[in-house]
């Protein structure tokens, strides 16, 4: 009776999957059409996670649609998708592939579609040259796809515009630019695309801002926050905010410039975009200096620090959720092959209760004999089944694993490539600031100097953040490498002061990439307070270890402070923060002109 309600059980599971798998098609299409839709409204929204979520809607629609050129038209999306992560090799490779497709098809209007999202790509990746010349290509084939795609080509190459403008100081890349967004935004107005119209007049307004027509560029950044409120987009507000606080600082109107500024700030947190809260807090640090409020400009900087941590912190988070979903995948792909397996004996016990039927009387036992040797065969190669499923599983966690360290060695790369390489751009556009006139004056080459030193120390900031997370474990020789190599460099700064480094440490000592950080962090704090304030001639710095304890000395001979007359800066605050998060022990002694000496005590 109970194998007999079993059979039952499998048969009414096979008629409901064979019900999900045969679908209308016509319903399947359109309703694949319609994330398409929405896929790509998230895309110009920019809103990643949404256009993920509508991904795997695709995907799942992908098994029930008899034709290849869905597949790839959801690579169109999984490209888009890909590209907005930072992951621009991927998403050409996925690009690239759809292209050849449709191409091969005729279908011009998902070619041009392609080609365009390759531009993008390239834009992504900084090859502006390359992506210029795609959505020319897409805007002179436009009668092949809709207005707002040909439209937004037309954008993305005043875009390229600007940018090259803005290298080579050619004003006529500019005026090309604006005529280019004044015809965009007579398009997207008839359309109704705010959120687009918004772009287009920050844009618009840049290319004024850069031929000194400051005055036009802000009328014009009030036209685009007006349309990204009409169309709801934070991301187009912030932008247009941001540009608007950037050229009141340049008009030193400073007060004004600082309530944009902040509505800015407060408008990413909104969106919880953290790269471009990042960008409004630098313009606000940028405004400080302006104003010469460096005590504001340096709080700001240590905000500047923590959010970017933050943000790299995110970004590894995003990747491990992204290998976590591939393990669930291949969980879903386990628990299929242990369907097929009680399919198989379905298939078999409706095989015996037919031979139950329609067979003889006389050939009735021999039939159930032969129905059981082979029941019990199946069984044996679905035990079979069952063990390389457990092989494949065993073999896709370990392949996980790897992905997850790939993922954060890419994530390091990334932001040493992208943060990086923006900052070097950044010192190397003020130091051709500072030399551009001779008639720039002293005050304001100083200012440039200052912006400079402080962009190079944010770059020295974030390679020791990336050398810490780049282990799972920092061995004590690492740091005091690390160490080493940062006092050469203090050296050179003050080559009236010497050094003297000791190690006594026999033990090997290991921690991890937040204890490693926060020791160097210290001694790097220490070093320099050393050689701005002490007016030192000798820095010692020692290594021990004493009763289980590792202990880290820094002592120097200079005019020494009074600790009960002064209250405690950001510095030893910031030190005193650092060893409380790694339950270490610092002690911090000093006395007038007889010098200081900072202890630090960790227990192995």
């Amino acid at each position: 009776m109970k194998k007999h309600i079993f059979i039952f059980f499998l048969l009414y599971s096979a008629v409901l999957m064979a019900q999900n798998t045969n679908l209308s098609s016509s319903e399947t299409i359109e309703l694949f059409k319609k994330y398409e839709e929405k896929s790509e409204y998230f895309n110009t929204k920019r809103e990643l996670d949404s256009m993920k979520t509508y991904l795997e809607k695709l995907d799942a629609l992908l098994p029930k649609i008899q034709d290849s050129s869905y597949y790839y038209r959801t690579d169109l999306i999984r490209g888009s998708v890909l590209t907005r992560s930072t992951k621009s090799d991927e998403a050409m490779k996925v690009l690239l592939k759809a292209a050849e497709f449709f191409k091969l098809q005729n279908d011009n209007t998902n070619y041009y579609r392609a080609r365009y999202k390759i531009g993008i790509c390239y834009y992504y990746a900084s090859r502006r040259a390359d992506a210029q010349r795609l959505m020319m290509e897409v805007y002179k084939n436009r009668q092949y796809i809709s207005e707002d795609l040909s439209t937004g080509a037309l954008a993305n190459y005043g875009a390229a515009d600007i940018e090259n403008g803005m290298q080579t100081r050619n004003d006529s890349l500019f005026l090309n630019a604006i005529r280019i967004f004044e015809k965009t935004i007579k398009i997207n107005k008839k359309n109704k695309n705010y959120t687009k119209v918004a772009s287009n007049f920050s844009l618009l307004a840049e290319g004024y801002n850069q031929l000194e027509k400051r005055k036009i560029a802000l009328q014009y950044l009030d036209s685009a926050i007006v349309y990204a409120q009409k169309s709801k987009s934070l991301a187009q507000k912030g932008f247009a905010l941001i540009k608007k606080g950037h050229i009141l600082t340049k008009n030193k109107q400073y007060k004004k410039a600082e309530v944009i500024l902040n509505e800015a700030i407060k408008t990413y947190d909104m969106a919880s975009d953290s790269p471009s809260l990042l960008y409004a807090y630098l313009e606000k640090k940028i405004l400080y200096t302006s104003k010469k409020d460096y005590k504001a400009a340096s709080l700001m900087g240590d905000s500047i620090f923590g959010l970017a941590v933050q943000n790299y912190d995110k970004r590894f988070a995003e990747g491990i959720s992204e290998m976590e979903v591939k393990y669930k995948t291949a969980e879903k792909e386990r628990e299929i092959l242990e369907q097929r397996a009680k399919l198989a004996e379905k298939e078999l016990a409706l095989k015996e209760r037919e031979y139950q039927i329609y067979g003889a009387l006389g050939l009735a036992l021999l039939f159930c004999i032969l129905g059981y040797l082979f029941y019990n065969q199946q069984k044996l190669k679905n035990r079979q089944l069952v063990k390389e499923t457990k092989l494949k599983d065993a073999l896709k966690e370990i392949e996980t694993q790897n992905k997850l360290q790939e993922q954060r060695l890419r994530i390091s790369r990334d932001l040493h490539d992208n943060i990086g390489a923006q900052l070097s751009f950044i010192i190397s556009s003020i130091d051709n600031l500072k030399y551009a006139s001779k008639e720039t004056s002293n005050e304001f080459k100083e200012k440039l100097s200052y912006i400079s030193e402080f962009t190079s120390s944010t770059i020295d900031q974030l390679r020791d953040t990336i050398w810490a997370m780049n282990k799972d474990k920092i061995s004590l020789t690492d740091l005091q490498s690390r160490t080493l190599a940062f006092i050469e460099k203090a050296k050179m700064a003050k080559q009236d002061v010497k050094f003297k480094f000791n190690n006594e440490v026999e033990t090997e000592i290991e921690f991890t990439a937040i204890e490693g950080m926060n020791l160097f962090r210290v001694m790097q704090e220490t070093i320099n307070n050393s050689l701005k304030y002490a007016d030192a001639d000798l820095i010692a710095v020692d290594f021990s270890e004493i009763n289980n304890q590792l202990v880290i000395s820094l002592k120097d001979d200079g005019v020494g402070f009074e600790k009960e007359t002064i209250q405690l800066g950001n510095g030893l605050y910031n030190m005193q923060k650092r060893m409380d998060e790694i339950n270490a022990d610092i002690d911090i002694n000093s006395k007038l002109s007889e010098g200081t000496k900072i202890t630090v005590k960790l227990h192995i």
